[in-house]
């Protein structure tokens, strides 16, 4: 019996979206891609997806000659929560100890992206012995399904809170924009 191995349209993106990264990779930097360590590999499911990508482009931006400074790796990441209605989109991100002048909000086309510092507390003379609490740069990518209405996003923060509402409405804004945090 021969079994026949079909490809989904999945695979086969993947394995387009891989040409030309090494297309890419030969037009800047004049030599052959390395090999990869392993084959497509499908984001294991006890993984968080955006980390796992985020890390994937980190490996890329590596191959490049980029460092991790000019990949600008941020330290941690804020957990969040996403919650949806019929006519709205609810984003809390935990961010306590941030002030809101040290958080960005943007939007570019259907991704918002939530960055900025968590300051490393001083405390004087006292050493540290133990630390589960991050601090400097984050950054949280949403990808907003649907696009963000015409209307501009709110956010704001409330006791340590990063809380953005959407109105769930198509928008024909494609370009970066920021938002002010209240």
């Amino acid at each position: 019996m021969i079994e026949t191995e079909q490809t989904s349209p999945t695979a086969t993106e993947i394995d387009r979206t891989i040409d030309r990264m090494e297309q890419f990779y030969r037009s800047v930097t004049g030599r052959e891609a390395p090999p990869a360590d392993t084959g497509y590999a499908p984001i294991p499911a006890e993984k968080d997806p955006a980390e796992y990508v985020e890390k994937q482009l980190g490996r890329l931006l590596q191959m490049l000659g980029a460092t991790p400074a000019q990949a600008a790796e941020p330290a941690w990441r804020p957990p969040m929560s996403v919650k949806e209605s019929d006519r709205q989109i609810l984003i809390r991100i935990d961010l306590p100890g941030v002030s809101r002048d040290q958080v960005r909000v943007t939007t570019q086309g259907n991704v918002m992206t939530v960055s900025g510092v968590r300051p490393q507390s001083d405390d004087g003379e006292l050493r540290l012995l133990w630390r589960e609490r991050p601090s400097g740069p984050f950054r949280r990518a949403v990808w907003i399904p649907g696009g963000l209405g015409p209307s501009e996003p709110s956010a704001e923060m409330k006791a340590g809170v990063l809380e953005i509402r959407i109105t769930r409405e198509a928008s024909d804004a494609a370009g970066p924009k920021a938002i002010r945090v209240s």
